[in-house]
């Protein structure tokens, strides 16, 4: 960037210093050959040498603020760049997170699809049931009446 800065300034320097070459405008074009027709126009800067001066000192002012906004904006990109690469890092991170916490919910569901609940036992509370008294165990109780 400096290399092409300073050579077009040494060319503009160059280029001023140099005597005029008569140009010559031939219909819409321009060239530094006579041609029928065509009108000598005279390729002289029309400027002095005070506001040449002036055109110059600009000129490295506008490239020095130039060269000032360039660096700027590259400090702006990389500190997006990194901003952008910790942003995608995070997500990654959160796609991570929520693929582990579905594929525990996944595995703590099929863990409790495979333990098997035995069904309650039905109580059907509109049915009475009746049974005999138990025959005693001894047959010497069984063979003498009881009084009252």
């Amino acid at each position: 960037m400096r290399y092409f800065l300073i050579s077009g300034l040494a060319l503009a320097t160059l280029c001023t210093q140099l005597p005029a070459q008569t140009l010559y405008r031939c219909g819409n074009e321009y060239r530094d050959t006579p041609c029928p027709n065509g009108i000598a126009l005279d390729a002289r800067d029309p400027r002095t040498p005070a506001q040449s001066a002036q055109a110059d000192k600009q000129t490295a002012k506008d490239s020095a603020l130039a060269r000032q906004l360039e660096k700027s904006r590259l400090q702006s990109e990389a500190i997006a760049a990194k901003r952008m690469q910790a942003q995608s890092r995070w997500e990654a991170a959160q796609q991570q997170k929520r693929a582990a916490d579905a594929k525990a919910a996944e595995r703590a569901q099929q863990a409790q699809d495979a333990v098997v609940l035995k069904p309650l036992k039905k109580q059907r509370e509109d049915v009475f049931t009746v049974r005999n008294p138990k025959p005693p165990k001894n047959a010497a109780s069984a063979a003498s009446p009881k009084s009252p």
